[in-house]
């Protein structure tokens, strides 16, 4: 039963990245004149893999984050925390809890014609078995191919998902479900139906998608109404973002999958939740403390590029540290690259944003060295040319090396990274990372930028342009040099002002960098 309050009052949303924002889309569009209040947990993505019970304590830290908030509503816009705490969460709260497994299966219950649903989902939600359940208690006759497609999220949450790369990941691994001629499928998470016509396409127009966010805010509305919590006002409602990641980056997504010009998103550090139920009255004052605050490590990244900035999210998130960029602080003047090598580029960056910022930043300086062209275009080169073009430096470099046979093409990129901490002003951590191959005459693949389709890796048989992000990931310099910083952060984390590798265990964040692209 509803307690009594506004209906004026907010609907919060909660997701463990962005892809809950497909849900509040539709909230948007079915529910205008709702006040909506969404938190992304972005710096603890993925969800998928985690246990059960470590889902279930995060999900309930979002919860009384939003619950402090004064939400009069709350959807679990995440189909692994709807698996892992739905139940729980709607059994302890006496506002109304929905989540998005129910409402899609009784929707794809509806349309199928043949009686054959497929489920595409994270790897928690498959293990789980929520979506199987759901559908055999409507219908037990219907038969259900659910399988787990690890690699969609990372798609989304890094931008990609109108990308070349998207469309081919996605016919690759639904091919196995295609062959099982299901006619409905289930989106069974929430970033999946920004892939939508990548989905459609993979297995076939004669498939019918099912999304339950859209499904979910129906019965949303459904529920608001009944209880008389509707609100039934003449204007458009307010919309309040929150992440615990990047709010630049999360801004960035947001805005071109909402529609909305003017998206402001806000940072919030919800670690210091209670991960349990607690009664309303203890929620008083568990509202949020910054990074600023010193309630959690904060490290900026030297940069606005927002690929070269996920990776160091993807690196750092698991090991409790929140990444923020250089796009999200205003009037901050731009430290110039006049050293001569890339460690001298690398701390000028470090320690001149460090000290402007008064925060630990870590900054890198990285560029390839032809060994023909005696380590040229080396710190120069993203400007070897003479400007920031990608096509003129790499018709550059062809014509320096013309006449030069192959097995003389040999080339390696480098990377130098540089942490500096104010609170450690003489203890500056310098690593290295290095990738060797040669450079090919004619380029090869579409997933790089820079010298990528001409860097060509013999042991790979692949420039690094035709490599996947994870491939990437694993043989690049930058990877390198980040596995290099992970033996430090383990062997002394003293150094990085956190605590040690057990510790970090015991509560949850996994110190291994990110392999490959995850799920939700």
């Amino acid at each position: 039963m509803a307690k009594m309050m506004d209906a004026t009052a907010p609907i919060g949303f909660i997701d463990s990245g962005v892809g809950g924002l497909t849900v509040v889309r539709e909230a948007l569009r079915q529910l205008p004149h709702e006040n909506v209040m969404f938190l992304g947990d972005q710096a603890r993505l993925p969800y998928g893999p985690r246990p059960a019970a470590q889902v279930r304590s995060f999900t309930w830290q979002m919860v009384n984050y939003l619950r402090a908030q004064h939400i009069k509503a709350l959807v679990i816009a995440c189909n692994t925390a709807t698996a892992a705490a739905w139940r729980d969460v709607q059994a302890q709260l006496d506002i109304p809890v929905i989540g998005v497994i129910v409402p899609g299966a009784r929707a794809a219950v509806k349309v199928t014609t043949a009686g054959r649903i497929g489920v595409v989902a994270t790897e928690g939600t498959v293990a789980s078995g929520a979506y199987d359940a759901a559908i055999h208690q409507q219908n037990s006759a219907l038969t259900v191919h659910s399988m787990a497609a690890p690699k969609f999220v990372s798609l989304v949450e890094s931008n990609e998902y109108k990308s070349d790369l998207a469309r081919r990941v996605v016919a690759d691994t639904l091919a196995p479900l295609a062959a099982e001629h299901p006619d409905t499928v289930i989106m069974g998470c929430t970033h999946y139906p920004l892939l939508r016509p990548f989905i459609q396409a993979a297995l076939g127009d004669d498939v019918t998608l099912i999304d339950p966010g859209r499904e979910t805010v129906v019965e949303l509305a459904t529920v608001l109404d009944y209880l008389g919590l509707a609100n039934r006002g003449d204007h458009d409602g307010d919309r309040s973002f929150y992440t615990t990641a990047s709010p630049t980056m999360f801004a960035d997504i947001a805005s071109d999958w909402l529609g909305l010009d003017d998206l402001h998103a806000q940072h919030v550090n919800i670690e210091g939740q209670p991960d349990h139920f607690v009664p309303d009255a203890e929620l008083n004052g568990a509202v949020d403390k910054t990074p600023e605050s010193g309630q959690s490590k904060t490290l900026v990244v030297a940069s606005k590029n927002p690929g070269k900035v996920r990776e160091f999210v993807d690196f750092f998130a698991p090991r409790g540290i929140t990444v923020r960029s250089l796009a999200d602080f205003d009037d901050l003047h731009t430290v110039n690259e006049t050293g001569t090598t890339f460690l001298e580029n690398a701390r000028l960056k470090a320690h001149g944003y460090s000290e402007a910022l008064g925060l630990p930043v870590i900054a890198d300086d990285s560029g390839l060295m032809v060994d023909a062209l005696d380590g040229a275009p080396g710190v120069l080169s993203a400007r070897y040319a003479g400007d920031h073009n990608d096509a003129a430096n790499n018709a550059k470099m062809l014509a320096n090396l013309a006449g030069v046979p192959t097995e003389r093409r040999t080339a390696h990129f480098h990377t130098t990274l540089v942490w500096v901490d104010p609170e450690r002003p003489h203890d500056d951590v310098e690593v290295d990372g290095e990738v060797n191959g040669r450079i090919t005459v004619i380029p090869a693949g579409d997933n790089g930028f820079g010298y990528d389709p001409f860097f060509y890796i013999p042991e790979q048989g692949q420039t690094m342009a035709e490599m996947s992000p994870a491939e990437k990931n694993r043989f690049s310099h930058r990877g390198n040099a980040l596995r290099e910083l992970a033996k430090l952060m383990d062997a002394q984390p003293e150094r990085f002002g956190m605590p040690d590798a057990k510790e970090r265990t015991n509560n949850g964040s996994d110190p291994r960098m990110n392999e490959d692209l995850e799920e939700e």
